[in-house]
Parts: structure tokens; C-alpha cells; sequence
């Protein structure tokens, strides 16, 4: 997906220093690809697995009833979707990180070369971020440190039991976040919830507004190009 956005690159040309710089920058589009592809694969095994579990559970309770064994194949299937979602929220941050530091270094970079006349400011990479937040404090709560071992002085502290309880999802719940020890608490969690099924619906889509979003701002650039000013030149 992000390998389209190489179709729009812009080359800077630094006369002082005889060198050529690309924006986006020319290694970073490959490893956003295949982290982008690895997380429709781990979201892939999750939705298999799930299923796949779920319908053999449901086959022993048509036939037997009660099952210690399906207690067991549901408790397993936490674990895994436990396991899953963790590595796929490390993966989502580490993309928007990525994208965001080409965005600054880009709008950066083509403001300083055309002498103020690309600015790539707008609120368009704000709303992104905002729309991602959710994952991002997980992250940060919970699989980055967790608050109950590493707290923060804004953790309170229901958001640090609750971010280590949840690691994994509680007895047969599918999402990060609403797993609780009590709910007698006076405190609120500060932790979203989270689900790596929400991939399709809700998180890839901020991706896509990514790609749109460097594609729109290259494209406005190249109608400007060739850009001159000193020892700079900005050209598609």
C-alpha cells in the first residue's frame, strides 16, 4: 500500500553540499509495506484461530453440554489473542511513528528548500494522530512498560492494576482494556480498550488516510516544481 506514495517522490537538490535528498525518504516506504502486510497477517491468524476454536467449541456443546475442555480451549484462545494484539499495537505505533517522522522531516525539509513557500502544516496529520490516540496510550499504559510496574504520576491507580490485568483478555472476551478487578473502584481506568479485530474497520483506514494524505501534499508540490531558491531546487 505505502509503495504507492514512492510514485510521488520529490528530489532536493543541495548545490552546497552536491547531494541529493528524497522526501518521503527513499528506504522508508519498504519496511512500512511489510510491517502494513505483517499486520494484516497476525490480524489474519487471529480471525482464523478464533474461528476455528470457537466452532469446535461449539460443536462439543451441541453434543456434550458442559466441557472442561472448552473452558480450556477458550482460556488458551485468550493467551493467543493476548499475545497477538500486544505485537500487533507494537506494530501500529511503530508505523505511525515512521509516517509521522517523514511528514515532519518532509515538511521540514521542502520548507527550508523553497524558502518558506511549501508549508505542509495543516490540522489534516493532527486529526490522524487524534484518531490513533487510543492506540497509542494503550500502548503506552500497558505493553510499553506496564503502569503497574512502571507507573507514570498521571497513572491513577485503577489504570495500574488494570494495565497489567490487561495483558490478556478477560474469560471469554476478545478485547484489551475492559478486563477488571473490581468495579468498585473510585477511580476510572484511563486505558482504552483495544482490539485486534478492529484492524479492518477502524485502524486501517487511518493508514489509507495516511497514504492519501503524503500523496495530496506531493502532488501539490510537483505542480509548484521546479522550485530555485539559492542553492536549493526542488523538482518531482
Amino acid at each position: 500500500m505505502f509503495r504507492e506514495i514512492d510514485q510521488y517522490k520529490i528530489k532536493v537538490r543541495d548545490g552546497s553540499k552536491n547531494t541529493v535528498i528524497y522526501v518521503p525518504n527513499i528506504i522508508s516506504m519498504d519496511p512500512l509495506e511489510k510491517l502494513f502486510d505483517a499486520t494484516n497477517w497476525l490480524f489474519g491468524e487471529a480471525l482464523e484461530d478464533f474461528n476455528k476454536t470457537h466452532t469446535a467449541v461449539k460443536s462439543r456443546r451441541n453434543e456434550h453440554g458442559y466441557s472442561q475442555e472448552n473452558i480450556d480451549d477458550i482460556d488458551r484462545l485468550g493467551i493467543r489473542l493476548g499475545s497477538r494484539t500486544q505485537g500487533y499495537v507494537n506494530q501500529l505505533c511503530l508505523m505511525e511513528d515512521i509516517l509521522i517522522f517523514e511528514y515532519d522531516r518532509m515538511s521540514t525539509l521542502l520548507k527550508e528548500a523553497s524558502a518558506g513557500q511549501v508549508n505542509l502544516t495543516d490540522d489534516a496529520c493532527k486529526t490522524l494522530k487524534k484518531r490513533f490516540k487510543p492506540v497509542r496510550t494503550f500502548r503506552n499504559k500497558v505493553i510499553a512498560h506496564t503502569a503497574y510496574t512502571y507507573s507514570f504520576k498521571d497513572d491513577n491507580p485503577e489504570t495500574i492494576v488494570r494495565s497489567i490485568l490487561n495483558l490478556f483478555p478477560g474469560p471469554t472476551k476478545v478485547t484489551l482494556g475492559d478486563n477488571f478487578f473490581s468495579g468498585f473502584s473510585p477511580h476510572v481506568s484511563q486505558l482504552p480498550v483495544i482490539s485486534i479485530f478492529e484492524w479492518e474497520e477502524i485502524i486501517k483506514p487511518i493508514f489509507q488516510d495516511w497514504k492519501t494524505l503524503f500523496i495530496k501534499k506531493l502532488e501539490e508540490v510537483q505542480k509548484m516544481c521546479p522550485i530555485v531558491q539559492g542553492e536549493f531546487t526542488v523538482e518531482p
